[in-house]
């Protein structure tokens, strides 16, 4: 069936005219009347009889007009949806994350995106900084935001979102705590160390090799952000941890800062990775611009 037909049908059947239906379409008339004709003869029915300087729908013609009503109010939701669509108002994000900015940067962006854009479904999935990437190449995710710049891929860009800083945290009760010492003197004390391939165990692993330092004495060894901040809370020993993670515990009194003489802090970006060449999906689009902004007014 010619559906262009059937939309120049549903003119004629709700106008009541050739003439209106050609100026709603922007047409001849002789191209209308040709169409309602083609239509006619490829349903094999008789579709409008005479009446006058107007036109009658025939029984098979008034059949064929509610059909067109309903398939002209389909096309009109397809317009509106994909409008909607490529403005970024409706649809899906889904953002692979590791577990800094999952935790501790994400949620506050993804609320004022929410806020702003209610109908857009939100899936973030927490991964290793591999799995984000790859997860991002095979197009299971549209963004990628990683804590520490992972192995560069040329099918990827990156976007420093921010330098954030490493910090050494203790309990409030800890003998240095709130103190600044040497860093040999800090390494004297018993640390609390995570699990082998996070970043913040290899950026403090690299401190140590770079100022040929002894890797401190492990306390204990714990997977995860939160499990060393409460590890930290609870008086074990030290850690070395995102600015990120710990800044709200120390704002309530929880932990406290050690600071280092001479500055042997070290930055850890958090980066945007994006496909390398396409134009992000309208939605995600639509988050970066929030994100940036946020982000943008807070260092301002």
């Amino acid at each position: 069936m010619n559906l262009y037909g059937l939309i120049v049908f549903h003119h004629v059947a709700t106008t009541g005219s050739v003439t209106r239906a050609a100026e709603a379409l922007s047409i001849s008339q002789p191209a209308v009347t040709a169409h309602v004709r083609n239509m006619a003869a490829e349903l094999g029915v008789t579709l409008l009889a005479p009446r006058g300087r107007g036109i009658l729908l025939t029984e098979a013609g008034e059949r064929l007009a509610a059909h067109a009503s309903r398939m002209f109010a389909l096309e009109q939701d397809i317009v509106r949806d994909m409008s909607a669509f490529r403005d970024g108002t409706v649809g899906r994000l889904r953002i692979a994350a590791t577990s800094l900015p999952a935790n501790f940067l994400l949620p506050e962006p993804i609320a004022a995106f929410k806020r702003d854009f209610p109908e857009v479904s939100v899936i973030m999935e927490t991964r290793n900084a591999n799995d984000a990437m790859e997860a991002l190449y095979q197009y299971e995710a549209d963004i990628a935001v990683i804590g520490g710049r992972g192995e560069a891929r040329e099918e990827l860009t990156q976007l420093v979102l921010l330098e954030d800083e490493l910090w050494f945290v203790a309990s409030r009760a800890h003998a240095l705590a709130g103190q600044t010492v040497s860093l040999g003197e800090l390494f004297k004390e018993p640390f609390i160390m995570r699990e082998e391939g996070s970043s913040a165990r290899e950026r403090l692993l690299a401190l140590c090799r770079i100022h040929g330092a002894a890797i401190p004495e492990t306390a204990i060894q714990v997977s995860g952000v939160h499990e060393s901040l409460h590890a930290v809370e609870a008086g074990l020993g030290i850690s070395f941890v995102s600015s990120l993670e710990a800044r709200r515990a120390i704002l309530r009194g929880e932990l406290a800062r050690i600071q280092v003489a001479g500055g042997a802090e070290l930055l850890n970006p958090i980066v945007l990775y994006t496909r390398a060449g396409e134009k992000l999906p309208p939605a995600a689009q639509q988050f970066v611009d929030v994100m940036l902004r946020q982000m943008n007014s807070v260092s301002n």
